[in-house]
């Protein structure tokens, strides 16, 4: 069986104005990688969308139409994108950010009327910590009054919602002069600015004309250069975290009315909040910062205020560059910042995943800087800022991959940045892992951060996988591209299978306490129950996705679920509501996590609310611990384990007809050897993509389900596939690797009396002179510096040559290739350390010889310090230790 193979990898290529040859040699390294395609970055360029830039860009063209590769385009002058290239600084000052923001005056046991400097209120407070900070003071005095609002002050800072009065009539010139009955009052003076808020250099994602700066800056140019080339080979654009920016930095909490904050604003905007909250629409605007006794306004007011800003994101940014793209025949893509939970926010985030991804043609996150490791997946991550790990494990793949599947327009393709900034220590065996992991849930289009052409060591966001000739791993990571095709390509064109949706959180959010999409995710993967995140948008409007509720199944662009889950939400919207009144009715399984909802957040009408909130009442309540167990009881899986193993992930997927299951396990320490029940109905192979080779899988047919046994190695992988039984014998049996070693019994210690070599990776292939070692142990042990190839050494003898040899190695830091004879065996990039080398031996006398390359992570230890640090890591070993073994079968 052939896999049919096309491109699925598109890497960064960063640009900074090198010579052409440069250029020219990058590329070359690039399509030597297997890779055919590249995202050309210009953040680091002096000279974007200038005679450098297209100088650069022309050479890039030229290496891609000669080698029958595409070129992407990172769509702005650096991240994130947004910044128009300076367009709004230099040229539309006036289309540049637009805030809500306010002050408040408190009065305290108002008795007497009262005089407020309003105009005085039309910008932010200034004291003496922020002596020293940027102010634009002549564009805040352009400022303008929008409300001034009072209201009763109850419970530390809550007001009462019975008490709100509109004072914007009473503003005479710079002054509100009023007596408000006796209590304690807090007027609040709600100013719209472009000052007050993200950088204001930075477009209006809620203005279409603003948005459209970007479009005159970049995309224009490049289609006015490259028109012949637009669907060929000029690609496409690529948005890099682009998001609302209403606040600067990165602090992921910017949660609506739970973070002192401006708001993000436009003319649009405020017609969209008259239309929805009536011409007082203003005396709600309180609420977007500041709780009520009673709730029910400020949850009403904060989703009206979020589905609107949202909605506009969705319709004038993302929509409008995709359908730019779309009328010139390339394609748009990117990812927002989804990082801990931000994907629901605003500051930093876009606030909804789905409708920021509504315009692009894939769907798309990142996973980069530590968010994804082999161990603590469970647990708290410190990097630049704390992470949760148990969003990054859970949910963001799923995330992006559920985007690719129910939205039509992403025609089941999911890109994941990834790499980035995890340093020099995350070599190819951590690679694999990371990459493993986004394929098991469903993501098959990938864009590696980073080719550098700078000079080694570039401290910007390593690792660079060249290097210019200094990383000891590149050809390694060459084959891991070739792999990364292999496996993207197969699960790319069919219809993921998973019984289970599981709605997704951001309006749940916005209104109030709520449980993360995460927690039912980890229960359900922890336990082998997959499933998609669905958005109340899909639900609301099915008929334009291919979709319905019938017989029981909730039908999305193809896929089928059987079950929806609805993490806790104190609030649910009337649009899920209805639909939960409707598919109930169809029989679909609806199960609500830890409790039922106590309100309506987009109702005002308590009649109405009270209606759907009644038909909510009758629908099955699981708590969190019990979820699986619950599902699996109604039958609700495809997988099951005959002994329970967490850390076992599946991926199911139909394409040609053909079943196809990837099996991962993730757990860094623990070997899964089991037996698996599947719902496969014949015969069946395991394909070893690594290898690019298939064996026959004994199949044990039980109640129309079939029973495979199964051994995977920490961090291994594998697919199986369903085939006809006279296509599975055209392959040998699959025999688990540790009953293969059982059956064995001879086994030659070749642990002791090694020669060792040392070479960096531009002098390779001439090692140094020889070492003897007679026990193994880490070279790091003895050269803590050291980074680069170690060639290991010996002979042995064999008196009979055996019917089966496999090689193992116990410890491996952390590429290692082998020759026995001088012929080559194998590489090996992740555990199993093991190699089949029987068709290698000779009676008598063999060699053997084991070259493993390092990461540059100790490299680090004899270079100047680099300008940040991000994060303290320990540092892994170098070389090859602990037992080496051939294991020997005789005929």
């Amino acid at each position: 069986m052939n896999i049919r193979e096309s491109n699925h990898i598109l890497p960064f290529l960063w640009m900074r104005g090198e010579p052409e040859e440069v250029i020219r040699e990058e590329m070359a390294r690039i399509h030597e990688c297997g890779i055919g395609a590249v995202c050309v970055e210009s953040r680091p360029h002096p000279d974007f969308a200038g005679p450098l830039w297209w100088r650069d860009l022309d050479i890039v063209m030229d290496e891609a139409r000669k080698r029958g590769m595409r070129v992407w385009v990172l769509d702005d002058a650096h991240f994130p994108t947004g910044y128009a290239n300076g367009y709004i600084e230099k040229k539309y000052p006036h289309r540049k950010k637009t805030y809500l923001n306010y002050n408040i005056a408190d009065v305290w046991g108002a008795s007497h009327e009262v005089t407020i400097h309003v105009a005085k209120m039309l910008k932010p407070n200034f004291t003496w910590l922020d002596i020293g900070k940027p102010r634009d003071v002549e564009e805040q005095k352009n400022n303008k009054l929008v409300a001034v609002v009072a209201a009763e002050l109850v419970s530390d800072s809550r007001i009462s919602e019975r008490s709100i009065m509109d004072l914007t009539d009473l503003v005479a010139g710079e002054f509100l002069t009023v007596r408000l009955p006796p209590g304690n009052w807090r007027v609040f003076v709600i100013y719209e600015t472009k000052t007050d808020g993200g950088n204001p250099a930075y477009i209006n994602m809620l203005d279409r004309e603003s948005v459209s700066t970007l479009l005159e800056a970049v995309y224009e140019p490049h289609y006015e250069r490259y028109a012949q080339d637009f669907g060929q080979t000029f690609a496409g654009f690529f948005s890099d975290e682009p998001s609302f920016g209403n606040v600067s930095g990165f602090q992921f909490d910017e949660i609506i009315g739970r973070k002192e904050m401006p708001l993000p604003w436009s003319e649009e905007a405020r017609q969209l909040m008259i239309e929805a909250l009536g011409e007082k629409w203003y005396i709600h605007l309180p609420y977007l910062w500041t709780d009520s006794v009673e709730m029910q306004r400020c949850v009403h007011s904060r989703h009206t205020y979020m589905d609107i800003v949202t909605r506009l994101y969705e319709r004038n940014f993302s929509r409008q560059l995709g359908e730019w793209c779309q009328a010139r025949g390339v394609e748009y893509i990117g990812h927002v910042i989804e990082d801990n939970n931000v994907h629901a926010r605003l500051g930093s985030g876009a606030g909804h995943y789905f409708r920021a991804m509504a315009g692009q043609h894939m769907a798309g996150i990142d996973v980069i800087g530590g968010q994804v490791i082999k161990s603590g997946p469970r647990l708290e991550r410190v990097w630049v800022v704390k992470g949760d790990g148990e969003f990054y494990h859970y949910a963001l793949g799923k995330l992006g991959s559920s985007c690719g599947h129910l939205d039509p327009a992403k025609k089941g393709r999911t890109m994941c940045e990834l790499y980035g900034a995890y340093g020099w220590k995350l070599g190819v065996r951590d690679m694999k892992y990371i990459l493993d992991h986004l394929l098991v849930r469903g993501v098959n289009y990938l864009v590696p951060h980073a080719f550098s052409m700078k000079d080694y060591p570039d401290h910007d966001c390593p690792p660079h996988f060249y290097a210019r000739g200094h990383n000891p791993q590149f050809r390694h990571f060459a084959r891991l591209m070739r792999y990364a095709n292999r496996m993207c390509s197969l699960l790319d064109g069919g219809v993921h299978v998973a019984p289970v949706a599981v709605l997704y959180h951001a309006e749940s959010e916005w209104s109030g306490s709520c449980m993360l999409m995460q927690k039912p995710a980890r229960e359900l993967t922890e336990h082998q129950i997959d499933y998609d995140f669905v958005s109340i948008d899909m639900l609301r409007d099915l008929a334009a996705l291919g979709g319905g509720v019938a017989d029981g199944e909730l039908r999305i662009n193809g896929e089928t679920f059987r079950c929806l889950v609805i993490p806790y939400s104190e609030y649910v919207t009337r649009e899920l509501a209805a639909f939960i009144r409707m598919a109930a009715q169809a029989g679909l399984r609806i199960v609500f996590v830890n409790g039922l909802p106590k309100g309506i957040a987009n109702e005002p009408d308590e009649g109405i609310a009270g209606e759907l909130l009644a038909a909510i009442q009758s629908c099955e309540v699981a708590q969190l611990d019990d979820l699986a167990a619950r599902l699996k009881a109604e039958g609700i899986y495809d997988v099951h384990l005959h002994q329970p193993f967490r850390d076992l992930t599946y991926y199911r997927y139909v394409k040609d007809g053909r079943q196809i299951f990837m099996l991962m396990n993730e757990s860094a320490l623990e070997a899964f050897h089991g037996e698996i029940t599947l719902p496969i109905a014949g015969s069946a192979l395991i394909y070893h993509a690594w290898e690019d080779r298939f064996e026959r899988l004994a199949v044990r047919q039980e109640h129309g389900r079939g029973v495979i046994r199964l051994e995977l190695a920490p961090a291994e992988s594998c697919i199986i596939m369903e085939c006809g039984e006279e296509e599975a014998d055209q392959y040998a049996p699959y025999v688990p690797a540790s009953d293969r070693l059982q059956a064995c019994e001879g086994k030659l210690d070749l642990s002791a009396g090694w020669r060792y070599s040392l070479t960096d990776s531009k002098s390779y292939p001439a090692f140094g002179e020889q070492r003897e070692m007679e026990n193994l142990v880490p070279i790091s042990r003895i050269d803590p510096t050291f980074t680069g190839f170690i060639r290991y050494e010996k002979s042995f003898e064999l008196v009979q040559v055996p019917a089966e040899a496999i090689l193992s190695m116990e410890a491996v830091y952390e590429a290692a290739e082998v020759w026995v004879n001088d012929q080559y065996a194998g590489m090996r990039i992740s555990a199993p350390y093991s190699l089949d080398v029987s068709r290698f031996l000779t009676e008598g006398r063999n060699t053997l010889r084991i070259e493993v390359a390092t990461t540059l992570d100790r490299d680090r230890l004899r270079l100047p310090e680099p300008p940040f640090t991000f994060v303290h890591e320990p540092m892994d070993p170098t070389g090859m230790f602990g037992r080496i073994v051939l294991h020997t079968r005789q005929p």
